[in-house]
């Protein structure tokens, strides 16, 4: 007979040699058992196949199953990341309106400041120019050889007449 495995060919193109009642019974014997051992080797591999094919898709799905659990874990990170970034954004915007406030409010302060230095110095010159006034200073010369009287002037002596303040 011809070697393993058959092929259907093989077995469709079988010869027997005939005996005196048929075919030789020894000859399909043979075969028969032959197609038997290539069948139940047929069957085995098939069964072994199956059994692999049933590992690798418990192994996808497996694998399905923690690519989805790794997708979840990366879109909860990713929602941390951005609940932590806008959060962050907050503080620095939050830090520089409160900034803002207190340079607007050093703005008024100083602009008040600046107010009351006007007025005090427009106060000052006043009282400078009554006190020329007051010490009469006229329009007429001095005599030639007479003395002259110089009239000093200081912020001291306006803040000990209490006309100014500190």
């Amino acid at each position: 007979m011809s070697s393993l495995p058959l092929k259907p060919e093989d077995i469709a193109e079988a010869e027997f040699s005939r005996s005196f009642r048929g075919y030789n019974e020894e000859e399909v014997r043979e075969f028969l058992e032959e197609v038997a051992e290539q069948v139940a080797s047929i069957l085995e591999e098939n069964r072994e196949l199956r059994r692999k094919l049933a590992e690798i898709q418990t192994q996808l799905e497996e694998w399905k199953r923690q690519a989805e659990v790794e997708k979840e874990l990366a879109r909860r990170e990713s929602q941390m990341i951005i609940k932590e970034a806008q959060l962050k954004a907050q503080k620095i915007v939050d830090e520089a309106l409160e900034r803002k406030r207190e340079i607007e409010a050093s703005y008024r302060g100083l602009f008040e400041k600046y107010r009351l230095f006007q007025i005090r110095f427009k106060s000052l010159l006043q009282t400078f120019m009554e006190s020329l006034e007051k010490e009469g200073l006229k329009e007429e010369m001095p005599e030639e050889g007479g003395s002259t009287e110089v009239v000093r002037f200081s912020f001291q002596d306006l803040r000990n007449e209490g006309k100014i303040g500190k």
